[in-house]
């Protein structure tokens, strides 16, 4: 049987994939929540690595390296650098990891994957926009900071793991896709600095914000309506995608690194 992976950051960005799952089984991989669940021919894992890089790093090489798996997808929520419009499917030609000031590295997505994703946006009937996507380490939450990430990357969209999944999955020599949804427009500020809830006492710190700063919770709610939004659109698509992939996906044998894994 024919095994993806597919990772996010969250439950809640996994929850568009799982809904087209039968039969699911939950548990952990270690530190990592972790459910495997299928379609009529795949067997699809689902793993909630958490926010940023070396989570997404640590939760791709686990799943890598438990189980020979045939393609690994990224999903979940990403900030528009361009023209896509709210709620729109992102299909990343590569990826960019521009986590650190050093070299910058970048990672392409399978071909043969692209062309059925592509192929499914139309059935899905969701907006959708294709080129590169930037990994960065923060939150990117002005809209001058997205304009100026968007001129000096050439991507299209921002998020913080796809670049650390497309690594783990380089490295076996495993087929790799980005399907994100935008969660917010370049052009517009983010409620707040989203990065405070990041630090070790982000809880903390992001609570007494929202108490000097009642008058967010509106622009909060209104984020809110956008990111499900990006999750209607997501869970079409995985909809449309998977049954596609059950008629039309035909893996090139796993990697040698990945024959030795379940």
């Amino acid at each position: 049987m024919r095994r993806l992976a597919v990772l996010a950051a969250s439950a809640r960005e996994l929850a568009p994939v799982r809904a087209t799952l039968q039969a699911i089984r939950r548990g952990r991989l270690g530190t990592f929540p972790h459910e495997i669940g299928r379609s009529d021919s795949i067997e699809i894992h689902l793993l909630n690595t958490g926010i940023g890089f070396q989570a997404a790093l640590a939760g791709s090489e686990a799943v890598l390296s438990a189980f020979a798996v045939d393609a690994v997808v990224s999903t979940g929520y990403a900030g528009a650098l361009g023209s896509a419009g709210l709620g729109d499917v992102i299909l990343g030609t590569d990826t960019l990891d521009w986590t650190t000031d050093g070299a910058r590295t970048s990672f392409p997505c399978d071909s043969s994957l692209r062309a059925i994703a592509r192929e499914t946006t139309a059935r899905a009937g969701v907006g959708w926009s294709e080129g590169p996507v930037v990994t960065v380490a923060n939150v990117v939450w002005k809209a001058d900071d997205k304009r100026g990430l968007a001129r000096a990357s050439g991507a299209i969209a921002a998020d913080m793991e796809s670049a650390a999944i497309a690594r783990a999955a380089h490295v076996v020599g495993v087929p790799f896709l980005v399907v994100r949804a935008v969660s917010d427009g370049a052009d517009e500020d983010l409620p707040m600095d989203f990065n405070l809830w990041l630090s070790p006492w982000g809880r903390v710190q992001g609570a007494a914000y929202l108490l000097r700063h009642p008058s967010i919770i509106r622009s909060l709610l209104r984020m809110r309506r956008q990111v499900e939004h990006g999750s209607h659109n997501l869970a079409r698509f995985f909809a449309a995608l998977v049954p596609s992939l059950d008629r039309t996906w035909s893996p090139a044998s796993p990697s040698p690194v990945a024959m030795g894994a379940r």
